[in-house]
């Protein structure tokens, strides 16, 4: 007759451990276990971002564009106008150099973002044609100071709507809020509409994308307002961007004007800063 295998050394250890003794010894090995994994740095998306030196941008979600960084966006479709929105994200109130790459014939742009207080400053804004190119990139360089908030906007971005948010706009009449960083869009019709906006504490910039036009409102505007635009390529003043305020004649805190509905997609977003988007708002009617 075969005689029973006797059990090795470590399984005869493992079986003369008491069963309580047993079971504490391996709910500590499991903790030690989960402590080991648990004891890496959790590394922010923020951090993330901060370690990459080339930022794909195709989806236009909004980046903080640190130094020595460059964000590029090869998606810009043919027939559509598209709006670069830079804040000055810095704490102190310094301009900073941004360098604009758009084209392999024209050499780079530099668009200086103004200083500001507090992180309180209005957006400037970078406004380029598809049909121009189908790349842009937005570069800082070491020791020019850091960080810009940037985000994409035409009729087709941001696709990525992180920290961002994008409604539809009602054309009922009623009057919505319009803070810092909310878009509204609107599927129009074959039909006049009517836009109102208004501000009756300060002066406040909402752009109007349409696919191969911009309209920046200024309500409530101050004496000499100035917004601080870097056109590209055969973008021009009054042509593919219009400026347009209230009549000298009227209220200037609200700015009422006729839109022609012809089946394309609009886009509204504030431009100025927090503080000055605070009180605008923004109505659409069906005439």
């Amino acid at each position: 007759m075969e005689k029973p295998k006797q059990p090795s050394h470590n399984q005869t250890a493992i079986m003369n451990v008491p069963r309580r003794q047993f079971l504490i010894s391996t709910v500590g090995i499991v903790c030690l276990g989960f402590s080991f994994l648990t004891s890496f740095p959790v590394i922010s998306s923020e951090s993330l971002q901060k370690s990459q030196s080339i930022i794909n941008w195709d989806d236009g979600r909004l980046i903080y564009l640190q130094e020595s960084q460059t964000a590029t966006c090869s998606s810009l479709l043919k027939n559509h106008i598209y709006c670069v929105v830079v804040y000055n994200a810095s704490e102190n109130d310094n301009d900073i150099e941004l360098t604009v790459t758009w084209s392999n014939q024209y050499q780079p742009e530099i668009f200086t973002i103004p200083g500001t207080t507090e992180r309180q400053g209005n957006a400037s804004l970078i406004i380029v044609s598809g049909d121009d190119t189908s790349t842009l990139s937005i570069s800082l360089s070491q020791g020019n100071g850091e960080p810009l908030e940037c985000w994409l906007v035409s009729t087709e971005m941001p696709k990525n709507l992180t920290q961002l948010s994008k409604t539809e706009l009602p054309a009922d009449g009623k009057m919505y809020p319009l803070p810092k960083r909310k878009i509204y869009n609107a599927q129009t019709s074959q039909n006049w509409y009517q836009l109102t906006l208004e501000n009756v504490q300060t002066q406040s910039v909402i752009a109007q994308i349409q696919q191969q036009k911009i309209v920046l409102y200024i309500v409530n505007p101050v004496e000499h307002p100035n917004v601080n635009i870097l056109a590209l390529g055969t973008v021009k003043s009054g042509d593919q961007y219009v400026i347009q305020m209230p009549p000298s004649d009227e209220q200037p805190q609200r700015l009422e004007t006729f839109v022609q509905g012809d089946g394309e997609q609009l886009v509204w977003l504030g431009v100025s800063s927090q503080q000055d988007l605070e009180n605008a708002k923004i109505s659409l009617q069906t005439l």
